[in-house]
């Protein structure tokens, strides 16, 4: 399973690098949010027990809303 959001104006401060879309992946029975760049090259990501918390974590961090969310490829 992966769906995707897009991301408006956030600066990475550590990375120096500008998310620009994200993706929560399932895997192994894990959630992980991973922060993308507009050339669609990882940047971060982050684990998370249920898809659930990833998207809390998406809303906190980059006020993703759980209608936001697609279905990616």
């Amino acid at each position: 399973m992966k769906i995707t959001a897009p991301v408006d104006r956030f600066k990475n401060q550590t990375k120096g690098a500008e998310v620009a879309s994200l993706e929560i992946n399932q895997e192994e029975g894990a959630f992980y949010l991973i922060r993308l760049s507009a050339q669609g090259q990882y940047i971060a990501d982050t684990w998370h027990p249920s898809i659930e918390e990833a998207m809390r974590q998406a809303k906190h961090e980059f006020s993703v809303d759980p209608g936001d969310w697609s279905k990616g490829d």
